[in-house]
């Protein structure tokens, strides 16, 4: 197969013709040599400095050439093209050959402004051709001769023997002429890839990673809407649980749910496990004031404030999952607080055990049973701080009365290549993917053999993040381990500072975040890092890479002992059973 760059089509290409011979060029196997540039992943209002070149072919021993594709049917009449598309829409446009070879022409005097007239890339051998995969296309002009017509005919015949006859055509006609040299014309490998990293900048520097990043958001941001029609049913019913696994959109729709119960005029209580997710979520509601927004641990701690109660608690185990619910809980029962007429709880599975249930039913009007709630979580994936099972859990809920369920299916987060990989390596069941057609990057494996290796992959990876000149806090780095564990720690060229509070992470940050997968539990990133990964087989440890691997939205790197890599190599064996 070709080197294609970039390896990917965008999923706005809407050219079936352009997919064939992508998908053409990347499956050939006599190809295997050869470099193709390829703008099918540049927006339509992209200026490129080559006019419209679809696909440029860099052949070793043979040359450049542009190759120009048009699917649908295909029109000429009294030298005007129309193409058809398949839902009958006419294009009329310039010859598709004229195109080609004006892009030829622009792409000769580039490579002139750029490296000189006397250099010997002006002697490589330049050509070009049309391409109609979808038609058979057996007209004659002067505009052309008939082996540069690529059609459905040679679509489905030995696509070599037409490349080669291509080649030979062209070096036929070009050997008599006097710029023409058998050892510059018809360029090595090397050559073309030298002229291949002059070339890429242009079919690639026009969607930079910030741009891919902006395009992606939008995308997200209208499929994340499409999650609030559970709210709908939600309306319908005072108490409701809702599970569904990472990335389903369980947070957005809590916020959205408090924005719509606070616009009644409810006093709301929106509060879940993570602080860090409860800070972000304080800042997306700032100017609803009938909105109490808060982790419950923060929130019980500060209730305190003012009260006179035993400080020596505050050592113990269990200060904030018993002494203060049960505390608070007698606090709202003789009113010393008001209730609240809405409770909105997200990662429910981190927060239904006994004694929070208890305190929910002191605080909310009317009580758990009676009283108007909506509980979101992951009760199987997500739950590595619950003490209780799945089961256990739904039926204390149960005991507190009846309420309706609903199941969010479909992930509206990440990217299809992190969804699949996060299933396949942390041994669950993936939920369905919205965003299948949303190109991201290939989820990136790389083995360590001890702490320095990793401290040196590491390194490296946080310089592409910093030469792709992108914000730093794009880049989150976490880790199953403190940062005093973590080979994070005294990483020499880059700074890393622990992600503690939401108001940590900005567009102006100077170092790299970090933070542990536990903590980091709720969040989400564009680009995450994990790194120190041990261990792929236990429960714990498929549950955390599950959570620390579903954070990540567009790109995802692992950072894996070598001493597990064959745990690894049998995950992959697994799949392909």
């Amino acid at each position: 197969m070709a080197k294609l760059s970039p390896p990917y089509i965008d999923k706005d290409c809407k050219s079936t013709g352009e997919r064939m011979i992508f998908d053409m060029l990347k499956k050939d196997s006599f190809t295997e040599d050869w470099i193709v540039l390829h703008s099918l992943n540049l927006s339509q209002h992209t200026k490129r400095l080559y006019g419209e070149i679809d696909f440029l072919l860099l052949i070793p021993n043979a040359g450049v050439f542009v190759m120009e594709v048009k699917g649908g049917d295909v029109r000429c009449k009294n030298g005007e093209w129309e193409f058809i598309d398949r839902h009958g829409n006419v294009n009329r446009n310039k010859s598709p050959f004229n195109q080609a070879r004006d892009a030829m022409f622009s792409l000769q005097a580039e490579v002139k402004k750029e490296f000189g007239a006397k250099h010997r890339f002006n002697k490589i051998q330049l050509g070009f051709l049309v391409a109609f995969p979808q038609v058979n296309f057996d007209k004659n002009s002067v505009e052309y001769e008939q082996w540069q017509i690529f059609d459905k005919t040679n679509y489905n015949s030995n696509h070599e023997t037409f490349f080669k006859n291509l080649i030979q055509q062209f070096t036929e006609k070009h050997k008599t002429q006097l710029w023409f040299s058998p050892t510059e014309s018809l360029p090595s490998r090397q050559d073309l890839e030298e002229l291949c990293h002059f070339l890429r900048g242009d079919f690639m520097r026009v969607r930079s990673a910030k741009e891919r990043l902006a395009e992606f958001d939008s995308q997200v941001k209208t499929y994340t809407e499409e999650q609030f029609g559970v709210l709908e049913s939600i309306e319908l019913n005072e108490r409701s649980l809702v599970q569904g696994s990472a990335g389903t959109g369980k947070t957005m729709i809590a916020i959205e749910s408090a924005i719509r119960a606070a616009a009644e005029g409810k006093k709301v209580f929106l509060t879940c496990y993570n602080r860090i997710i409860g800070e972000w979520m304080q800042k997306q509601l700032e100017g609803w004031s009938n909105i109490t927004v808060s982790s419950l641990h923060s929130y019980l701690f500060e209730l305190t404030k003012g009260f006179d109660y035993d400080k020596t608690q505050e050592n113990k185990q269990d200060f904030y999952s018993k002494y203060l619910p049960n505390l608070m809980k007698e606090f709202f029962k003789i009113g010393v607080k008001g209730k609240f007429d809405k409770l909105i709880i997200d990662e429910g599975q981190d927060l239904i055990r006994e004694e929070y249930l208890g305190l929910f039913d002191s605080m909310l009007t009317n009580g758990l049973a009676n009283g108007n709630w909506e509980i979101y979580g992951d009760f199987e994936r997500q739950a590595i701080f619950a003490q209780l099972s799945k089961s256990e859990m739904l039926d204390l809920l149960k005991t507190f009365g009846h309420h309706s369920k609903h199941l969010l299916r479909i992930n509206c987060r990440n990217t299809k290549e992190i969804g699949e990989e996060t299933s396949l390596i942390s041994g669950f069941e993936k939920p369905p993917f919205l965003l299948e057609y949303l190109e991201g990057l290939p989820v990136a494996y790389h083995f360590y053999r001890d702490e320095a290796h990793q401290k040196q992959i590491l390194n490296e990876q946080l310089k592409k993040v910093a030469d792709e000149g992108l914000p730093l806090n794009e880049m989150v780095i976490l880790s199953p381990k403190k940062l005093e564990n973590s080979c994070v720690k005294s990483l020499p060229d880059y700074s890393i500072k622990e992600i503690k509070t939401a108001n940590e992470v900005s567009a102006t940050q100077k170092y790299f975040g970090f933070a542990t997968v536990q903590s980091y539990k709720g969040m989400e990133g564009n680009y995450i890092l994990i790194t120190d990964i041990e261990d792929l087989s236990s429960e714990v440890a498929k549950s955390l890479l599950y959570v620390g691997m579903s954070r990540a939205r567009y790109g995802l790197i692992l950072l894996i002992s070598e001493a597990i890599q064959r745990q690894y190599c049998e995950i992959l064996q697994n799949k392909l059973r």
